[in-house]
């Protein structure tokens, strides 16, 4: 892992994030919209009511809205990245490389259940979470590409 890759890959962590809290800001903006009356840009589309889906009882945990949870986890996302990118020569910021990746499969983990809600129990699906969704996995991806040995290895794996 060279530090010239390690930076195009902490880049590219950030780009993902700052788009996926862009969609998880709207998400969360629709979402209360929703719940106040409001319609959904998708709502006229057969098969894509993202309204259905934020109405629905998946759409909250623990009564938090749960594009508000993607807010929170793109936040921690790009923060990490970013201040591993900021501070790679100190040795505080190897955790960033841990963290990184299990933020990811956290967040992919709880994106793989929703978009199985919208799948088998909605049976609706929200082209906004579907993307954020992909911008998680995208980011996990990289994340784990780039920083999997370091985990794999902290765990006593070899």
């Amino acid at each position: 892992m060279g530090i010239e890759q390690e930076d195009r890959t902490l880049k590219m962590i950030m780009f993902l994030s700052i788009v996926g809290l862009i969609d998880s800001i709207y998400l969360t903006y629709l979402h209360h919209l929703v719940a106040d009356g409001g319609g959904c840009p998708t709502q006229n589309l057969p098969g894509l009511d993202c309204g259905v889906v934020l109405s629905s009882a998946q759409s909250e945990l623990f009564g938090i809205s749960v594009a508000l949870f993607g807010v929170l986890g793109f936040l921690t996302f790009f923060g990490l990245a970013l201040d591993r990118f900021l501070n790679m020569d100190l040795d505080r910021t190897y955790y960033n490389t841990l963290l990184l990746p299990i933020t990811g499969l956290i967040g992919s983990v709880f994106g793989i259940y929703l978009t199985y809600a919208e799948a088998f129990i909605i049976h609706q699906w929200c082209p906004f979470c579907l993307v954020a969704f992909g911008l998680t996995l995208a980011a996990t991806f990289f994340s784990l590409r780039e920083y999997g040995a370091d985990l794999k290895e902290y765990f006593g794996g070899k």
